[in-house]
Parts: structure tokens; sequence; C-alpha cells
């Protein structure tokens, strides 16, 4: 027998049910809808971006592939844990959610900032100064005996220098925003 004050159509009040088992197959078309129309709209606001597979009628690759088929498995994992502990912290204590979003603001706004301030500093040694060709000029057409991106030889040691320097300096950032609120 139902009760009198259960939410029901006539009064207006959404049914809420829990899902059932077999519902998981329509949380995975609304994402992978969800991922389609994200593709569109970067088709749209950046034109030549995406890559496509899909055979056309001339042979060539007309259609792109889905975003779920170009994260790597490494990062759908990151991806996946991530989701996991967010969903964990919603569950065990939700009033810390808009913590957890304001110290992850501070850290990415840390590592912006140590970036840029290795920039400022160090005008004349950016590490990207050291390699032999523009990065930006070429794609990744190389054999596989040669570097993605090779160094200017004899300049090794002074471009890991500059690697580490930046990384140096952006960690500095991040625990001193980090520690300091």
């Amino acid at each position: 027998m139902p009760e009198s004050n259960a939410p029901s159509p006539e009064n207006g009040q959404p049914i809420v049910t829990p899902a059932a088992p077999g519902k998981s197959d329509d949380v995975l078309a609304r994402l992978d809808t969800l991922a389609g129309r994200f593709e569109s709209f970067l088709k749209t606001v950046a034109p030549g971006t995406l890559k496509s597979t899909g055979t056309g009628a001339d042979g060539a690759d007309a259609a792109s592939t889905s975003l779920a088929s170009r994260l790597t498995p490494r990062m759908l994992a990151c991806l996946f844990l991530a989701g996991v502990l967010v969903a964990g912290l919603a569950i065990v204590s939700p009033q810390q959610l808009p913590v957890a979003g304001y110290k992850l603001c501070l850290v990415v706004l840390a590592g912006l900032l140590g970036y840029w301030l290795d920039r400022w500093l160090f005008p004349y040694a950016r590490p990207d100064g050291y390699l032999a060709r523009e990065w930006r000029a070429h794609g990744r057409d190389y054999p596989d005996s040669e570097a993605d991106y090779a160094v200017v030889p004899g300049y090794e040691t002074v471009f890991a220098a500059a690697l580490l320097r930046r990384a140096l300096v952006v960690l500095g950032a991040m625990l001193g925003l980090g520690l300091g609120l």
C-alpha cells in the first residue's frame, strides 16, 4: 500500500528511483554522445586539429576517432582513478568537495606562476632553445633510430640542466603556495 505523502507525478514532484543494474549502458551511451558533441564543437572552433581515421569514398581518412579511443591506457587509468577518488570524497565527506576544488585551483595557478617565473627569470635559457630544430615546425615523422626532438650536439647537459631548473622553479612555486595557505 503506497504512502499518501510519497512523491508522485500527480503532485508535480519527480519520482527518483535508484539506477537499475542494466542502466550502465545508458550512462555509457550518454558519455559517448557528450564526447561526440565535444568533438564536433572542437571541429567548429579549431578546424584541422582532430585527426581523421575513417575511410572516405576516395580511400582517404574521413571520419574522426572518438575522444575515448585517443586516450592512452595510462591516462585513462588516471582519469578513472581520479573519478573514483572524487566519488569517494563525495560519499564520505561531501562538504569537502569545494575545499578540494579550491586546493586544486591553487596548485594549478602555482604551477602556471612557476612556469612564468622561470620564463621571466631566464629569458635566454629556455629549454626549447637548445633543440636542433624548431619543435613546432614539424610533425612526429622521425625514424625509430632518431629522437623525437633532437638536442644540438654538445648541449645535452645544458638542455638537461634547463629542464631541471624549470621543474625546480615550478616545484618551488607549487610548494610555496601550497604550504603558505
